[in-house]
Formats: C-alpha cells, structure tokens, sequence
C-alpha cells in the first residue's frame, strides 16, 4: 500500500514525526514552507501566486517537485498547474483537485492523484488559539503555524468558518474524505480537531 505523509504548517509539527514517517518509508509530500525542513521532500503544494512570488525561487532551488492550482504562477515561475474546484471529498475528475480554503487539504488531494492509498496527517492541527479574532486580525496568545506568523501580503484571516478556535469548514471537509473511502486517511497530529473525526495514531 503506497502511504504518503501529508506535513502541514500546524503548530503541532515537530521533526520527530518527520522522522517517524520518513523512517516507515512513507513517501513526504507538503505543503507552504514545508520545503525549509524537510530536505528529502517529494512533492511541494502551494495555491497562491503570492506564495510562489515570495518563496519560488528557494522552493525551486530546493528540488522537490513543485505544484500549483494558480495558473499564474505555474506560467510566471515554471511549475507544476493542476485544476481546481470547490467540493467536498476527493475530486475524481481527471487533472483537477479539490479545494477547501486550505493548502492542506489540496496536498491531500494531489497525494491522491499521485496515487497513494494511505494518507497520513501531520501538522494538521485546524484549530487556532481560543481567543483568536479573525474579524479583528487578531492571533489571541497562541501561534497559528509552526513557522509564526507569514509576512501580512500572505496572511489569512478566516472568520465565520471558525469556533472556538475549530477551523469547522475544513473538519467538515476532512470527514467527507474519510467518509467517502477512496483512500484510508489517518492523523496522525496530537491535539488536533480532527480528533474523533477521522482516524487517529
């Protein structure tokens, strides 16, 4: 069974579970900046052109295989494109992937086209501080990424789909994937909110 580990920029991630993963033989695919700490790994996703104007070139330079949703972008800096829509689950049209609002759950969607079976999630944690405000831009005291906060031009505020600090939407999401039984998808990310929605190690 091909298993690939998703990494994600949750708080959560360590390079102990990197570790872990790369030491089952699973294939490393991530998403943003995964790239700056995973030297072996396979296949990096990034959606917005902004994204890749900031750190195309040293993703580039760092030889994972480079994917992107964001026409621009593939054009402007010579990636990878594949096409994208809004939809619960995993798309099964041919060259096309799902969305959610999140880099993360397109990585899922590009493991599956790229033929994994297995999924397993790290740095998946879909929750933000307590007292984050998105309206406000507002953190609260906590952190939203394992590598702080992105420059402003890239930062996200997401606010009605989230609750009590649960990114809800993109819960929801993940469960429709489980859900759904085209891949076995595992988190493997403590503390996470998917913690009683899909399947945990």
């Amino acid at each position: 069974m091909q298993t690939v580990a998703c990494i994600g920029t949750g708080p959560s991630l360590t390079l102990e579970q990197i570790d872990a993963a790369r030491a089952q033989g699973f294939a490393l695919y991530g998403c943003n900046r995964v790239f700056e700490i995973v030297p072996d790994l396979q296949l990096l996703y990034g959606c917005n052109a902004s994204f890749w104007d900031t750190y195309g070139e040293a993703a580039k330079a760092h030889g994972a295989e480079c994917w992107t949703t964001n026409l621009q972008a593939a054009f402007k800096h010579q990636i990878n494109w594949i096409g994208e829509k809004f939809g619960m689950g995993l798309c099964t049209e041919d060259q096309v992937i799902h969305h959610g609002h999140g880099a993360g759950y397109s990585l899922v969607g590009m493991a599956h086209k790229m033929g994994a079976e297995r999924v397993l999630l790290l740095g998946y944690d879909l929750k933000y501080p307590s007292d984050y405000d998105g309206k406000a831009q507002k953190v609260g005291t906590g952190q939203r990424h394992y590598f702080g906060e992105y420059p402003k031009h890239l930062q996200h505020w997401p606010s009605q789909q989230v609750k009590g600090g649960v990114h809800v939407e993109l819960v929801e999401l993940y469960r429709s994937i489980h859900e759904q039984g085209l891949i076995e998808i595992i988190n493997a990310t403590p503390g996470s909110a998917l913690e009683g929605v899909i399947p945990s190690v």
